[in-house]
């Protein structure tokens, strides 16, 4: 007789029990496949993917992600917590019968493509297929990451953006680094990896299910169409696949030229970084450079791929290229321009945003700072632009001289929406109208939030104010009851740690030192209060912040029940957490006594 779980509801499900027990059984595929003991591998995939504790992860990394509410070819949804518990129960069924496993078509849909008027495919699968590929996924992923190369870091747990950026910079900013640089794109690489190969190289214990994936097909404008090659952007498992496909391109490369080997001219300098399927190579010269895209063609070939000729190159390094968002040029030291007093180098290495990031971002403003706006909307619109962009872009400080010339253009704008609200009057007092009166700026752009005016008014007069109880005015700083415009200028930069590139997060021994580094990346100063307050743990299912969910901020009183925006009213939790407290008085209630009797 099976064995039976012991929940019979979502709501009951212990979740930092679940993640545990996921966690040991990765680490024991981890362990096993650094000895390539590939029986025990498939051994334990088996039980990660038959067994409760996955089944119900795999459900939630599903419905918590951004696609979750977006229904496939079946118009089929889990908004519920008996929708998510019953899928629990149907994806046992599945997984315990592989072979009779059955994807159903993706819905596709075009997109545009970043920082281009292309669009590209998006291939929607079908929430229980969605739900299939997650829970493999839990299994695969540990072992595609123990194989994978040095210097990838896209599609990889505990890798990021910046850590390619970072190690790139590491690479070139010394007085012997490399001069030349291949910038490399392959064309349409989703679409084009050869199914063969993905169903030779990739480390799964049930090969039928991946076929399935793959040979599914897909549905556009009412037609159904087969598909031969590609593994299509949109699936949970695609962007393992991409990694699966270009996994021993670095070694390869390594193989020919070892960073210890010195010719007549010199060790060759070739490194290689790749985010997904961008990559950059360094060399020594040209030459070198030109063997070594010949390497990476034929490796390409052999997996159904090929350069983007329009997009890949070789240069000097003081021409400058893009990777990434980021414009690195080599340039003649100058301490003004550089930000720097002392260097015993002639040129320096720069790293900016590119022109293509800064043109998108003036693009993006300029749509919310308009004529018709209030600037309560200007606020509420542009503010996640603005962070989200300098939060990126500040891990390099020649970074700071673009936020100071995009703090101006947002300046110029604003002043032109004064006097587009208002053509007639003094333009000097008009402006003096909509900034923040004191703080650290005297030209922010701001409102008088009208709850914390009463609350300032009323800590003037001496009076005592129920709702000051839960919040500290600060009477110095009258700017922290204003609701502000982020201003560009003032944000700070700061440089992001190198990446020790032998750490496993799928190994138990190395979670404290990932979970250190998703720390150190919290940014926004009241939310890393209220992080550090709950120890970096969502209250709720007392698991880590830094799971790969999305993390909400809940108001435990409400604010239309009289609740502030303080730290002893906001506790963080996952979005899906999040969404059972919200939706149930109950629930909350029950929050609020855990919270009480810790």
């Amino acid at each position: 007789m099976p064995k039976q779980d012991k929940y019979t509801n979502w709501q009951q499900i212990n979740w930092k029990d679940v993640t545990g027990k996921v966690a040991m059984l990765q680490d024991k595929i981890v362990k096993a496949a650094q000895v390539e003991n590939m029986n025990l591998v498939f051994k334990l995939q088996r039980q990660l993917i038959n067994c409760f504790e996955g089944r119900a992860l795999a459900i939630r990394n599903v419905v918590s992600n951004d696609g979750g509410k977006t229904a496939g070819v079946d118009s089929i949804t889990w908004d519920t917590p008996d929708d998510r518990f019953q899928a629990i129960a149907y994806l046992k069924e599945i997984v315990m019968k592989p072979k009779g496993y059955k994807s159903m078509p993706l819905k596709r849909i075009m997109i545009p493509k970043t920082n281009s008027d292309e669009l590209r495919p998006l291939g929607i699968p079908t929430m229980n297929d969605r739900a299939v590929q997650a829970v493999y996924h839990l299994a695969v992923d540990p072992v595609v990451e123990t194989i994978s190369d040095l210097n990838s870091y896209g599609f990889r747990k505990g890798r990021s953006q910046h850590d390619a950026i970072t190690q790139l910079r590491n690479g070139l900013d010394k007085i012997h680094s490399p001069q030349y640089i291949l910038e490399a794109d392959i064309a349409k690489c989703f679409d084009k990896i050869n199914h063969e190969f993905l169903l030779e190289k990739t480390p799964i214990c049930d090969k039928q299910v991946l076929k399935e994936w793959l040979k599914s097909g897909y549905i556009f404008e009412g037609r159904y169409h087969k598909t031969t090659e590609g593994t299509p952007q949109g699936g949970i498992i695609s962007p393992m696949l991409c990694n699966v496909a270009l996994n021993g391109m670095e070694p390869m490369i390594r193989e020919k030229y070892p960073t210890n080997k010195y010719v007549k001219t010199g060790t060759p300098k070739v490194y290689v970084i790749r985010y997904a399927d961008d990559l950059v190579v360094t060399g020594r010269n040209t030459e070198i450079l030109m063997e070594v895209k010949n390497l990476i063609s034929n490796f390409l070939r052999e997996r159904g791929l090929e350069f983007k000729d329009s997009k890949t190159r070789i240069i000097d390094i003081s021409i400058g290229f893009d990777f990434l968002g980021f414009f690195f040029i080599r340039k003649p030291f100058n301490h003004k321009l550089n930000n720097r007093t002392i260097t015993n180098q002639k040129t320096v290495l720069l790293i900016q945003p590119s022109k293509k990031a800064i043109d998108k971002f003036k693009a993006k403003i300029k749509q919310v700072i308009t004529s018709n706006k209030e600037l309560a909307a200007i606020i509420r619109d542009g503010n996640p632009i603005i962070r989200g962009w300098s939060n990126y872009f500040r891990t390099s400080y020649h970074s700071q001289a673009v936020f100071i010339s995009l703090g101006h253009y947002i300046w110029r704008l604003m002043m032109q929406w004064v006097h587009h609200k208002h053509p007639i009057g003094s333009i000097r007092e008009l402006v003096k109208k909509y900034l923040a009166k004191s703080g650290n700026s005297k030209w922010t752009w701001g409102y008088l939030d009208p709850a914390s005016a009463s609350r300032f008014a009323l800590s003037k007069k001496g009076s005592k104010s129920p709702a000051s109880c839960s919040a500290t005015i600060n009477k110095s700083k009258e700017i922290d009851n204003y609701v502000t415009l982020k201003n560009l200028t003032e944000v700070a930069t700061y440089r992001h740690p190198l990446l020790k590139l032998d750490k496993n997060p799928y190994l138990l021994e190395n979670k404290e030192y990932f979970d250190k580094r998703m720390i150190q990346k919290t940014e926004a100063k009241f939310r890393s209060e209220i992080y550090k307050k709950y120890k970096h743990v969502c209250v709720n299912c007392e698991i880590s912040l830094h799971n790969g969910e999305f993390i909400e901020l809940h108001h435990l009183i409400p604010i239309k029940e009289g609740g502030k925006y303080t730290l002893n009213n906001i506790v963080p939790l996952h979005r899906i957490c999040h969404q059972s407290i919200t939706h149930s008085k109950t629930n909350n209630e029950k929050l609020i006594n855990k919270l009480n009797n810790k």
